[in-house]
C-alpha cells in the first residue's frame, strides 16, 4: 500500500500552521479545506503498485582485481584447536573481569566490549549486570555522590538497552 498526497487547491510557497481543525471536518471524505479558505494536503492511501520504475543510482564500482579462486584459496594462520582454546580461555578471563566488584568497572569493560564488536560473546553477563544497576537504582534515583562520567555511562548504556530512566533528578 502506498501513500500519495495530493493538493486540494494551487500550492503556495509559504507555509503557515493552520489552526486546529473541527472535528466534523476531519475524516470526511471530501476534499479538507480550512478556516478561511486554506488548502489543506490530502493524503490518501492507494492499494496498486507504480507503474513507473524507480531509477537507483549507481556507485559504479570496477570489479575487483582478486579473482574468485585467489580469495577462496587464502588461508590463515590462526585456525585450529590450539586458538579455539585460547579464544575460549580470553572469553572466560573476560567473564570474571565482568563479575568484578566495582559498577563502573563493570560499565566500562561493557561499554569497551560493546566498542570492540565482541559483547555479543557476553549478552547474558551484560544483560544480568545492567539489570542488577538498575533495579538497585530504579528504587532511589536519588543524588548519587559519583563522577559524571559514572553517571552519563550508566545513564547511555541503560537506554542503549532498553531500560526506562528517567531524565531528571
Amino acid at each position: 500500500m502506498a501513500l500519495y498526497c495530493q493538493v486540494t487547491s494551487p500550492p503556495s510557497l509559504t507555509f503557515k500552521r493552520l489552526p486546529p481543525f473541527n472535528s466534523s471536518l476531519v475524516g470526511s471524505s471530501s476534499n479538507i479545506v480550512g478556516r478561511a479558505g486554506r488548502s489543506v494536503l490530502k493524503c490518501v492511501a492507494a492499494t496498486k503498485a507504480s507503474d513507473e520504475t524507480i531509477v537507483r543510482r549507481s556507485a559504479n564500482y570496477p570489479p575487483s582485481i582478486w579473482s574468485h579462486d585467489y580469495v577462496q584459496s587464502l588461508t590463515s594462520n590462526y585456525v585450529g584447536e590450539p586458538f579455539t582454546k585460547r579464544v575460549e580461555k580470553l572469553k572466560e578471563e573476560v567473564r570474571l573481569m565482568l563479575n568484578s566488584v566495582d559498577p563502573l568497572n563493570q560499565l566500562e569493560l561493557i561499554d569497551d566490549l560493546e566498542r570492540l564488536g565482541v559483547s555479543y560473546h557476553f549478552q547474558d553477563e551484560i544483560k544480568r549486570i545492567l539489570n542488577k544497576i538498575h533495579n538497585n537504582n530504579s528504587s532511589n534515583y536519588k543524588q548519587r555522590e559519583e563522577s559524571l562520567h559514572a553517571i552519563t555511562l550508566e545513564f547511555r548504556l541503560l537506554r542503549q538497552h532498553g531500560y526506562d530512566i528517567p531524565t531528571g533528578t
